[in-house]
């Protein structure tokens, strides 16, 4: 007859609470996630990548902070995180002026204007 190896089971103290409580204050509304897609997808038609930077095979990722009025229209922008390469910062900061007027907010999105970060992606393929 085979015995079993494991140990034997224990009755546990129950508990009144096991894991933190959830939020969903941070937790995106699912129209202004959708309307960033949205941005960031119209965003990408009108970035180029810097000849300069494709010579030198130079990558990155800049993080472009922006505002959009309730039409679409770009206010200002800025560089909110440097990708290191600043051919590829200058030319993030240029696609989102190109691309404007960009998706207009949705109304359930709050500001006017708008405020929006977005990274710009430089990887060569």
């Amino acid at each position: 007859m085979l015995q079993s190896t494991a140990p034997p089971s224990v009755q546990a103290p129950s508990s009144t609470r096991y894991t933190a409580r959830q939020s969903s204050a941070g937790a995106a509304n699912p129209s202004q996630a959708n309307w960033q897609a949205l941005v960031l997808a119209h965003l990408q038609r009108y970035k180029r990548y810097p000849r300069a930077a494709q010579r030198r095979r130079s990558e990155g990722v800049s993080l472009v902070e922006y505002a959009v009025d309730r039409s679409g229209g770009v206010q200002w922008a800025r560089l909110a995180r440097s990708s290191g390469n600043a051919l590829l910062d200058s030319e993030a900061l240029a696609a989102v002026q190109r691309a404007s007027p960009l998706p207009s907010p949705p109304d359930e999105v709050p500001g006017d204007p708008v405020q929006i970060t977005t990274p710009v992606e430089f990887f060569i393929r």
